[in-house]
């Protein structure tokens, strides 16, 4: 009896411990000590995978930015003598056998992504890389493995993640929502308040890490409080110095629900109105980062257009911009959507030079945000603002457009919001823009004064043309001073003002100039200068003003 029962337990001794076998660890070492090289060097040790044949399923390995590129390549099985034994992917699976017993060490290359998509892919160049785990995360057939990383880095770089790490220097990662890490040389700054670990990573060429730190508190708090139900995410802020060419001039942002990352040029920081500039974009990052689904909005519901108007507004209640410059920028958005179809749209005004006239370059949408806004904040039912609108009934991106049909159906329960936003989608022509603000008690004015196509400084000398400017061998040129126009001069600032209200768009005028030191007479036609306004309406009720009072007003939090 006993040897019955020794022989049995030998035999089910190996299942047993199959059994109860621990889950699989998969952990990474990120190889980007020669980033001069591009591509990243990755090696999964596999821990825990059960006796026999295991499918590993590596990450999508065609680029999402040049057709036929393989991201993932030069894969293969590590030996204990150190050899490499190339592996077969078909569909970028591949076939492992395992003792059940022995680590299983995979290798293989990431090469880096485009620099336009730093927000969802890794990118490496000889400076830095925006590392995303899930580039390089393997799946492994009925496992969900637990993971960690660690790197290989040159000798000044660091990492800077919000990812939890241990004193080795392994980060642990989550398989389902993994977050990301810079790697690179840069000024880190850190806070761990209620909504969540925040991390930056601050190249040079920025403002100081406490202003972009506090900014960025800002944002996030007045972010925060539209999502409902929502649990405290960490954040990476990554502010990406000149070090790579960036073809514009204004900085630029991309958003995730995990990381913001910024690119600018060489000097932008420098002045009050580029950090103004950069406020915006943070703001206009983070819209992107905890409103996903607006990048699933059909294009006829203008999602870019959505984006801005949030992005104005949370710079409006996080004090970055006046209501003033709020009410300009909306009067411009305004004539843009519901303006006529045959004229021009306009740019903001800005405190140093009026808008200036520029073609058309999106089709028309009946969608603005600002009305969207103000009908939610003075009728809605529930939500009171377009920010917990859209973050409540549009959570997550969705797997198909969203259309106006849906977003029409989730404004049906707030009804009087959707009664006084009917005019927006009516099938005839469109209302005047009058029209549909005066249940808001809001004015809108548009006037065209006659404006010349260059710029003067308080001497009267040319500083800047615009890009619409008239060439020619007898044209206007930076650094003329002008002396007269259709002979009357101008020697005080108010002169040229009474000059320009003598004049009409289209007409011709001739100039006295001062060029070199040298008096030279031309003629140039009088370019038209659309102003729009947006104004309160002193006459509105009481209530209206009560709430237009409490819609333009700042929430800035000190603490």
């Amino acid at each position: 009896m006993l040897i019955i029962l020794i022989l049995a337990t030998a035999f089910l001794l190996p299942s047993i411990a199959q059994a109860i076998q621990g889950p699989v660890q998969v952990r990474y070492t990120i190889d980007a000590s020669q980033p001069a090289k591009r591509p990243l060097q990755i090696q999964a040790r596999i821990e825990g995978l059960p006796e026999g044949r295991t499918t590993i399923l590596f990450p999508e390995s065609k680029s999402s930015n040049t057709a036929g590129l393989e991201r993932i390549s030069h894969a293969g099985r590590l030996a204990e003598d150190g050899e490499v034994v190339a592996l077969l992917l078909e569909g970028g699976r591949a076939i492992i056998e395992s003792s059940g017993v022995e680590p299983v060490n995979l290798v293989y290359q990431l090469r880096s992504e485009s620099f336009a998509h730093l927000d969802q892919a890794t990118y490496l160049d000889e400076t830095r890389c925006l590392f995303h785990p899930q580039d390089v995360l393997l799946q492994i057939e009925s496992q969900g493995p637990k993971a960690a990383v660690s790197f290989l880095l040159p000798s000044h770089w660091q990492v800077v993640s919000a990812a939890s790490s241990a004193p080795d220097g392994l980060f642990s990662i989550e398989t389902k929502r993994p977050a990301p890490f810079y790697l690179g040389r840069a000024e880190s700054a850190q806070d761990n308040g209620s909504a969540g670990p925040l991390r930056l990573a601050i190249e040079r060429g920025w403002p100081p890490a406490q202003e972009l730190l506090e900014s960025l508190r800002r944002q996030i708090k007045y972010r925060q409080k539209f999502a409902r139900n929502q649990r405290p995410k960490a954040l990476l802020g990554v502010f990406l110095g000149p070090g790579q060419p960036v073809q514009s001039k204004e900085p630029l942002a991309f958003g995730t629900p995990q990381v913001v990352a910024f690119a600018t040029m060489t000097g932008l920081a420098e002045s009050p109105s580029a950090r103004s500039k950069i406020q915006r974009v943070v703001a206009r990052s983070l819209v992107r980062a905890y409103l996903p689904a607006l990048g699933t909005f059909s294009a006829a519901l203008s999602p870019d257009l959505l984006t801005e108007y949030l992005t104005l507004k949370a710079c409006l209640k996080t004090g970055v911009m006046g209501r003033a410059e709020f009410l300009d920028a909306m009067a411009v958005e305004l004539w843009n959507s519901y303006g006529q179809s045959d004229e021009r749209a306009v740019k903001p005004r800005t405190m140093t030079k009026p808008a200036r006239t520029v073609l058309v370059s999106q089709p028309r949408s009946r969608c603005s945000g600002l009305l969207l806004d103000l009908a939610l904040s003075f009728y809605g039912n529930s939500v009171r603002s377009l920010d917990a609108f859209l973050a409540i009934g549009f959570p997550d991106p969705a797997p198909e457009p969203i259309a106006e049909a849906d977003l029409r159906k989730r404004l049906r329960q707030e009804e009087q919001a959707a009664s006084a936003l009917a005019a927006v989608w009516q099938d005839g022509d469109l209302q005047k823009i009058g029209e549909l603000l005066r249940p808001f008690g809001l004015l809108f004015d548009r006037r065209e004064l006659p404006s010349f196509d260059f710029q003067l400084n308080e001497t009267f000398q040319v500083a800047q043309m615009n890009e619409s400017s008239q060439r020619g061998s007898l044209a206007v040129e930076t650094g003329d001073r002008i002396v007269a126009i259709n002979n009357h001069r101008l020697l005080l600032p108010d002169d040229l003002l009474k000059c320009r209200s003598r004049l009409a768009p289209g007409q011709e005028v001739q100039l006295d100039l001062e060029r070199r030191n040298l008096p030279l007479r031309v003629t140039q036609r009088v370019a038209r200068e659309v102003v729009l306004k947006l104004e309160i309406n002193r006459l509105a009720d009481f209530d209206k003003q009560e709430k237009l009072a409490q819609f333009l007003s700042a929430e800035v939090e000190q603490n």
